[in-house]
């Protein structure tokens, strides 16, 4: 998955991960599973994301190794972390695809406010959104990309990805 805060990334990972009846691993819900024992370590923010992210990484690697597909539910926002995990798929026999949400600005903000009344998910603040927005790199044609836009049919969608 690749996008910025509420592009949809959560919800299409899921439906990817049901779909095709594989297992969805979430930097977000490993944080919330290990929020206490990384808030007794006093790391920084970037540190703890990065401990999470090897983690990530650790199960996907577990389950390519069993040659069980996974669906990775982060930003992915730079074109290095994309590559770092293409490379890991490659080094299990596996193959990768990104799947890139195109999400308009306007509706980022619409869904970021609408957040901020229903509390659905957890809040990211201002400051990390507009550095994400700042760090895409977004994928290219060589990267086995497939862009998913607020307007696409998702069973459509569904179809075209190989399993």
């Amino acid at each position: 998955m690749c996008g910025v805060g509420f592009s949809g990334k959560s919800t299409l990972a899921k439906s990817i991960a049901a779909h095709f009846a594989i297992p969805l691993v979430s930097l977000d819900s490993l944080y919330f599973e290990h929020e206490k024992e990384l808030e007794d370590t006093h790391y920084d923010d970037a540190k703890q994301w990065k401990i999470l992210l090897e983690m990530s990484k650790e199960k996907i690697r577990g389950l390519l190794i069993e040659k069980t597909s996974v669906v990775f539910d982060n930003v992915n926002l730079i074109r290095k972390h994309r590559d770092e995990l293409r490379e890991l798929a490659r080094q299990t026999g596996a193959n990768a695809v990104v799947v890139y949400l195109d999400t308009p600005e306007d509706l980022l903000t619409e869904r970021q406010t609408k957040n901020k009344e229903t509390e659905e998910r957890h809040d990211v603040e201002q400051h990390y959104l507009d550095e994400a927005k700042k760090q895409l790199e977004i994928p290219s044609a060589e990267e086995a990309v497939y862009a998913f836009t607020p307007g696409t049919d998702v069973e459509k969608f569904l179809q075209q990805l190989p399993r």
